[in-house]
């Protein structure tokens, strides 16, 4: 039955008719046009033979399906009309193309190039338009036979995905046309095949006007990119089905509404007999039967429905997700079973209650991502391999939903999902944001355009209708608004009212207002400010939730201030979570001239002319390979389940946030730290039932504690043995808490040796035990000495500046990068006076160091007070003199002092927060403690070099050699630091972005070892022009700290049992 179909019958009805008369050559440029022949949308699945391989799930096991994948003939053309005229014909010779693996991208194989673009679309904006010179085109050749079995039945092919558009021919005629690059396009080829030899043909275009809808924020790829495969079905077959499931009698029982739709495509009316069984899936147990006969005339489609109920159902949720195998035995007239067909589902009910989402009657707390499909080396095509990689971390990273952003994605993850419990937002492949959102430009109000939005809506939900994961459908992103998504949303809420349907754009007539149009139901700002959430949103919609469709922009060093935005969604009952973007960096392997590998952006592929984003492509929580950023065990510890806190001298409590779910399934344990060390341990033996609390008294466990000494407990919730997906052991959530600070650093003069100072013209010579102090002439420390190993390469300077994060870019010209500059000029200009005695004893010698920072109108000091012991303590004064009321200069990136040590010094041990890197605004997950490694395990290598590396509030820091000489710094009473084999300059581009990579930061013979206060947070709200939360900025005023050097003689390099520096073996 050939057809041109882009809807159900009667959605053509309400939304119009194709137009049919649109030329062949032209269907890539015909908004009309966009499906030529291909199959209804339907869900996912292939029929068996068997209910045994059914319930195996393993296509590859039914023998009714063969997998296309292999290498394929290719040719590549400059564009469409370029393309042989004949290519598709069975004479002609393909014997010297090349070989393309299918799936693939074909630019990630050498033919033309990807492009990364944000927001402007690769070609000139003139819908319906996109160019015909410039256009390349990639044409497939592959042969395949038909099983003799497959004879006299229906057989049809399968592609998962063709961006953008493409023809497909068998046999040297041309079958169909398809667009949509992110949805299946079934073809029904029986009447094309041939008992032997068949051969199948493909043109696919790069730029269609489809493409005009796929104006996402990624790489710009094309081809053949997931998986093609034949399949076979009866004459008379169940075409789709629709297992929509609800729960009723206070959600006790399962509610099954089965829609089962048949066609027959044989000459004569067929009459089937269908039994329906559902089973717990994990035990096999059968639970529900029920036998419907149809009878579907010839050449006809038709439907049936039943309803079946499951008594004391278990329910399905991200925490226990419940799974029943539905299972449809298809058979003749006479008893002869002709398929076995179903899928896993479960049972669920989302429903708006008093302004809050539930799931089951609980509030959800959305704890989301969004996720690209992406990988390093094959760009948009994703193996299975990779699913599972994602969905294992994000469920060892308490990360219970995820929004595919911004398309539906390969039918395996939502399987993954549904196994192992994510709540997915499942979205439209609709993106118009080159367009914006007027509503006179935005096709989302263009007439011609609406047919093409409203068939992506339905390819979505049609496929994918069946999986419980799937909690909300949204109907596209950024792509304006207008009567289409009025439209979209009433044919959702007619076709699937078990999820709630949402699109943020349905939100803003005008951004971030309150006037709402009914086609949303909760509100899903993207990057609301927490103070605009408070404004316009508490208070003003009372009977809709609120979740962050898009927060906490993750690009390159950021993330922070996530503790405080769910400080916040904790105390509010309608704020239920968000979706932080996002979650992989995009960036793609390539080559430097050397031959080695690094991850490209955008700009290291284009051609120069062709518009790139640079690397607003790198977002992620995690890089291309999956190491996580450190802003990830951030977000880790904030999206936890369990969290402890302190309720009197010994007794603590535990509270349990999830659900459904109690703590069963972990082992809690407490560990208690005196001075970074463990000196007792043991096991909190409580069960704690979902959102509930219970307390644990450690008093007869806990011992004195020392007078001087500091004790943390730290309490950990590990993976039981037998949780799906996640390995025994794993840690899921931890806390850390002050029982007692710690006794205050001193300057202590021991040394009865006395201490001499010779001024020279050009330095001054400080002999104080076996310590030989140096300052230069302009009073900065420039030598520190111990025995006869010198340890300073370069001297100590006070800094102001840090390398521009990539959120410290954002904003254009009203940049922080720019409106810090005077900061930066003040730290490379800054005016040393020289040095004077302020007093000198046997035991101790003051001296005092002034510096003028003229651009910044601000002075600076420091005083040393070196005792006999060769032990200098440091302190440091900032002043600001200029009008603090005016607001004339920004916040201060950074206030502390910078040095250099000899590349021999590169043995680190430091107490303070660690293991990984850690920030004013972002260290909730890095615990006080013992942690020991080298220099270059401080670092954290983003692709595009930046601030990184930085510990938070340090009590004490050594750097020794390997002979166990070196020094140890130690905060009065913390202090922040970093160190590298760089200078800070060397990931400081200036103040515009350089093409630049982690592999152009070469090591050098040095030691940048960085003694500071504080820095300004690194923000995260988002990466075009907000800086840091207020309460995380340096502002300009008077700023003073101290902090001591100590000479290290001879110390093991190895002191005790410590944690490896940026490592959590250890936790």
């Amino acid at each position: 039955m050939k057809r041109l179909t882009i809807l159900f019958t009667f959605l053509i009805a309400q939304f119009g008719a194709v137009n049919l008369n649109a030329k062949k050559s032209e269907y890539w440029q015909d908004l009309s046009v966009y499906k030529v022949n291909t199959e209804l949308p339907r869900a996912t699945f292939i029929p068996f033979d068997s209910a045994e391989k059914l319930k195996a799930d393993d296509y590859s096991r039914s023998p009714y399906y063969r997998l296309l994948n292999d290498n394929w003939k290719f040719l590549w053309s400059a564009n469409p009309t370029a393309v042989p005229d004949n290519f598709y014909e069975i004479e002609y010779e393909d014997s010297s193309w090349d070989q393309l693996p299918v799936p693939s991208n074909w630019q990630m194989h050498g033919y033309d190039y990807p492009i990364y673009s944000n927001i402007k679309y690769p070609f000139p904006k003139n819908p319906p338009y996109v160019p015909s010179d410039d256009n390349p085109t990639g044409v497939y050749r592959k042969s395949f036979q038909i099983p003799p079995e497959w004879r006299n039945k229906q057989v049809f092919i399968h592609f998962g995905a063709v961006n953008s558009a493409f023809y497909l021919y068998v046999n040297g005629q041309q079958v169909g046309y398809s667009e949509g690059s992110k949805t299946p396009a079934e073809f029904n080829i029986t009447e094309y095949l041939q008992p032997d030899e068949n051969l199948l043909a493909v043109k696919v275009i790069r730029f269609s006007d489809g493409s005009y809808l796929e104006d996402q924020d990624f790489w710009r790829v094309s081809g053949i990119e997931r998986d093609v495969f034949l399949f076979t079905t009866p004459n008379a077959y169940l075409r789709d089905f629709f297992a929509k499931t609800t729960l009723s009698d206070n959600y006790q029982n399962g509610q099954l509404d089965l829609s089962l739709a048949f066609e027959n495509n044989d000459a004569l009316a067929k009459q089937l007999t269908v039994d329906i069984e559902l089973s717990e899936a994990e035990t096999s147990k059968p639970v529900v039967k029920d036998r419907r006969t149809v009878t579907i005339l010839s050449n006809q489609q038709h439907e049936i429905n039943t309803k079946l109920t499951v008594k004391h159902v278990n329910a399905w949720s991200a925490e226990m997700p419940s799974l029943y195998q539905l299972s449809l035995k298809i058979s003749y007239q006479d008893g002869t079973p002709s398929q076995y067909i179903g899928e896993q589902i479960g049972f669920k009910k989302v429903e708006l209650s008093d302004g809050q989402l539930l799931l089951n009657g609980k509030a959800l707390l959305l704890k989301g991502v969004n996720r690209h499909e992406h990988n390093e080396r094959t760009a948009h095509v994703v193996s299975k391999e990779d699913m599972l990689a994602d969905v294992k971390m994000f469920k060892e990273n308490n990360i219970n939903a995820v929004r595919t952003s911004h398309y539906p994605n390969d039918p395996y993850f939502y399987h993954l999902a549904d196994k192992y419990g994510l709540y997915v937002i499942n979205e439209a492949n609709i993106e118009s944001h080159g367009f914006y959102y007027e509503p006179e430009d935005t096709p989302a109000n263009k007439p011609e355009f609406e047919a093409m939005h409203l068939a992506r809506i339905q390819q979505m939900v049609e496929r994918d209708k069946n999986h419980p994961s799937i909690t909300f459908w949204s109907m596209g992103n950024e792509a304006g608004d207008g009567l289409t998504f009025v439209k979209g949303y009433d044919w959702l809420k007619q076709r699937d009212d078990s999820r709630l349907t949402i699109y943020e754009r349905a939100e803003q007539k005008s951004i971030y207002t309150k006037d709402t149009r009914p086609h949303q139901d909760a509100v899903t700002w993207m990057y609301a400010s927490m103070d605009w959430i408070k404004l316009q949103y508490l208070g003003h919609y009372p009977n809709r939730p609120f979740f962050w469709i898009e927060y906490s922009h993750a690009m390159g060093n950021s993330s922070g201030n996530f503790k405080d935005y769910w400080d916040t969604v904790r105390n509010e009952r309608q704020l239920q979570g968000g979706f932080i973007w996002d979650w992989m960096d995009q960036g793609l392997i390539t080559q430097n001239h050397n031959g080695e590998e690094f991850w490209g952006y955008g700009g290291d592929f284009e051609p120069e002319g062709v518009h790139h984003d640079n690397n607003f492509c790198l977002n992620g929580l995690v890089n291309p390979d999956r190491t996580p950023h450190p802003a990830l065990f951030e977000v880790k510890k904030v999206y936890q389940d369990f969290h402890f806190a302190k309720q009197s001298k010994s007794t603590f409590s535990i509270y349990n946030e999830r659900f459904f779910a109690d703590s069963s399934d972990v082992s809690i344990k407490w560990r208690l730290i005196e001075d970074g060390k463990v000196i007792k341990e043991g096991i909190v033996n409580k069960e704690v039932r979902a959102q509930s609390t219970a307390l644990i008294d450690l008093a007869s466990q806990l011992p004195k504690f020392k007078k001087g000494k500091e004790y943390f407990i730290n309490f950990y919730a590990y993976a039981k043995e037998g949780l799906p997906i996640i390995d025994a052991g794993h840690l899921l959530s931890s806390e850390q808490i002050q029982l007692q600070k710690g006794e205050l650093n001193k300057l202590i003069t021991e040394n009865e040796a006395g201490i001499s100072i010779v001024r020279e013209r050009e330095q001054t010579v400080i002999d104080a035990g076996e310590t030989l102090i140096t300052f230069d002439r302009l009073g900065y420390l420039s030598g520190y000495q111990v025995r006869e190993t010198q340890l300073i390469k370069q001297p100590l300077k006070f800094n102001l500046w840090r390398a521009p994060t990539d959120n410290d870019f954002g904003g254009d010209e009203n940049a922080y990068v720019i409106k810090a500059q005077p900061w930066k000029r003040a730290t490379y200009n800054q005016k040393a006076l020289g040095i004077s005695v302020i007093s000198h004893t046997d035991k101790l010698l003051v001296l005092e160091q002034q510096v003028e920072l003229q651009e910044v109108d601000s002075t600076m000091s420091y005083r040393y007070n070196i005792s006999s012991d060769g032990v200098i303590k440091v302190d440091v004064a900032f002043s600001f003199h200029g009008d603090r009321t005016k607001n004339s200069f920004s916040s201060i990136p950074r206030i502390g002092s910078n040095f250099q040590l000899l590349s021999e010094f590169d043995n680190v041990t430091y107490y303070g927060r660690g293991p990984h890197e850690n920030y004013w605004d972002r260290k909730s997950s890095s615990f006080v403690g013992l942690y020991q490694g080298k220099v270059e395990d401080l670092a954290f290598n983003y692709i595009r070099p930046q601030e990184n590396g930085n510990r938070s509030d340090i009590r004490w820091a050594s750097f020794v050699n390997n002979d166990g000489f070196g020094v140890k710094i130690s905060g009065l009473p913390t202090f922040d630091f970093s160190a590298h084999h760089q200078p800070l300059q060397d990931f400081d581009p200036g103040i515009k972005k350089a093409q630049r990579h982690y592999i152009d930061i070469v090591k050098k013979d040095l030691v940048s070892v960085n003694v500071d206060y504080k820095q300004t947070g690194v923000g995260g709200d988002n990466s075009w022009g907000a800086t840091a939360w207020e309460k995380y900025q340096l502002k300009p005023k008077d700023y003073q700290y101290s902090f001591l050097l100590s000479p290290i003689v001879q110390q093991s390099v190895s002191i005790g049992k410590t944690i490896r520096i940026g490592t959590h073996n250890d936790l």
